[in-house]
């Protein structure tokens, strides 16, 4: 609904997040690109998107979803990560260590992307800018390209109706879903490295210097 903050002058549907998100997780599903983890996570942020569209959700309830799935994931990933590379440092890391700064990063994209949600097109742009590339990355397994690639035409058919001026907005549906992808795509991609106990972080790290920059 438009008011003091936004330019449009007319009531637009926000829910291009409902409808991209759902068909990208069945296509997902059907074609297991991905962990159950990343499925609960990815349904759980669109419903959370979803009632925070309606609702207007406190933060505090956004917060502590949040918090439950960043354990949940740390829970399956527990001892499973030994070391982190960054460049040409390897750094061995305590388990607890790793949790804190998961739990920053984790926090952190999942709602940057949403703070970026604010024109037509940038959120969605970023995103397949990010995962159009994630896409062209060859590993000893095709999922994650795979997966990337797939959601990258999501949002893509998405952007036809969100150019300006935007006959859909994503919605926090949408936004938060990709939040929740882009802060666990490290964890994706060391899935299907050889690496089987380094979480290789550069070029996430790299990715996502636009949004911290954003944010700050």
């Amino acid at each position: 609904v438009p008011d003091e903050r936004k330019i449009h002058s007319k009531i637009i549907p926000q829910i291009g997040g409902i409808i991209f998100g759902p068909i990208y997780l069945l296509l997902v599903w059907y074609f297991h690109l991905a962990p159950t983890w990343y499925l609960i996570g990815a349904i759980v942020s669109i419903i959370l998107g979803a009632l925070d569209d309606r609702l207007h959700l406190r933060w505090i309830i956004k917060l502590l979803v949040q918090t439950i799935l960043l354990i949940y994931i740390s829970s399956i990933y527990w001892d499973k990560i030994l070391s982190i590379t960054f460049y040409n440092y390897n750094i061995d890391i305590s388990q607890i260590l790793l949790f804190f700064i998961f739990a920053i990063w984790f926090i952190g994209i999942y709602n940057a992307v949403n703070l970026i949600d604010g024109l037509d097109g940038l959120a969605g742009g970023f995103m397949i800018i990010i995962t159009f590339s994630m896409s062209l990355i060859n590993l000893n397994s095709n999922q994650f390209s795979d997966l990337n690639f797939v959601l990258s035409i999501a949002i893509l058919s998405f952007m036809i109706y969100n150019q300006r001026p935007a006959k859909l907005f994503m919605g926090d549906a949408g936004s938060l879903l990709l939040g929740f992808h882009l802060s666990v795509l490290p964890l994706l991609f060391f899935d299907n490295s050889a690496n089987s106990n380094i979480l290789e972080i550069t070029p996430f790290t790299i990715i996502v210097f636009f949004l911290v920059a954003d944010t700050s």
